[in-house]
């Protein structure tokens, strides 16, 4: 097209100069009161000729004046989607923040909190691969934190730390396979152990074939070990299943808190003097 253009130029602006000397000559005569019979002759003629010159003038100034309000419109756009952008952003900003307080609303939130020390870590970094199940919180020994300290949130226990630096710590989760907590039935108070599998379910030990414990029943932290407070909530119990002559239950238990979701977590700093109270949800 612009090929065309350049090689017929010279013809274009001819053609133009005439349409415009004659449409200039047509409103001449048109504006004169008294025309001899020649004016009047060339005035029919050139009439179309000024006609098509108007109406292409005019369709060009059109085209030209809509061109520049599409133009202020794009421009206008762009400065609103920037406008709408930074709103989007600055409300997501917002909506994470106040998520983030009502997360630590609920860690403060657990049992005689006001009976010991704690403190409130942020999850920095994750081991979850096959082989391990480990946590890096970003506290450490400049913040009371030591080897042993159980690690929990609002909904039930995680782990312990088993290695502390200055600013950070690892946390050993429940589900590793190198865990295990002694516990016992809220409801029935058989005693039982659970260990981690390196999955979302850990598994159940020593729970006696004789008890009446059911699927669904709660199961807390007994105390003993001398790490894990009494009364904590681990999980709930599934898959209850009398083995052949085993003295055992073989079940399965659900943790309260999703391991596989965690983004902060409390840290309790020393046993208590009194167990956690048991209380049922």
């Amino acid at each position: 097209m612009g090929g065309f253009l350049r090689k017929r130029q010279n013809l274009i602006i001819i053609c133009v100069l005439l349409a415009l000397s004659l449409f200039l000559y047509a409103e001449s005569l048109s504006r004169r009161s008294s025309i001899n019979m020649l004016e009047r002759v060339s005035l029919a003629i050139l009439s179309p000729f000024q006609n098509f010159t108007a109406w292409t003038v005019e369709g060009v100034f059109s085209v030209w004046s809509d061109y520049v309000s599409l133009v202020n419109v794009r421009q206008e756009n762009r400065r609103l989607k920037t406008v709408v952008d930074r709103l989007v952003f600055e409300n997501t900003l917002l909506t994470e923040r106040i998520k983030s307080y009502e997360r630590l609303d609920k860690l403060l939130d657990f049992p005689d909190a006001d009976k010991i020390p704690f403190e409130v870590a942020r999850i920095i970094g994750k081991d979850t691969s096959s082989r391990v199940r480990l946590l890096i919180i970003n506290k450490g020994s400049r913040h009371g934190l030591s080897v042993n300290m159980p690690v929990i949130t609002y909904r039930g226990l995680v782990g312990r730390i088993v290695l502390v630096s200055g600013s950070a710590s690892k946390v050993l989760m429940i589900n590793d396979v190198r865990s295990a907590v002694d516990g016992i039935v809220q409801e029935t108070r058989d005693s039982l152990v659970v260990v981690g599998a390196n999955s979302p379910i850990l598994e159940i030990k020593y729970l006696a074939a004789g008890s009446d414990t059911r699927e669904g029943d709660r199961v807390v932290s007994s105390g003993l070990g001398g790490v894990y407070p009494k009364g904590l909530v681990i999980g709930v119990l599934t898959d209850i299943k009398k083995v052949g002559d085993s003295l055992f239950y073989s079940a399965s238990l659900k943790p309260m808190q999703d391991l596989d979701n965690i983004e902060e977590v409390v840290v309790l700093l020393k046993r208590p003097a009194e167990p956690f109270p048991e209380k049922k949800q």
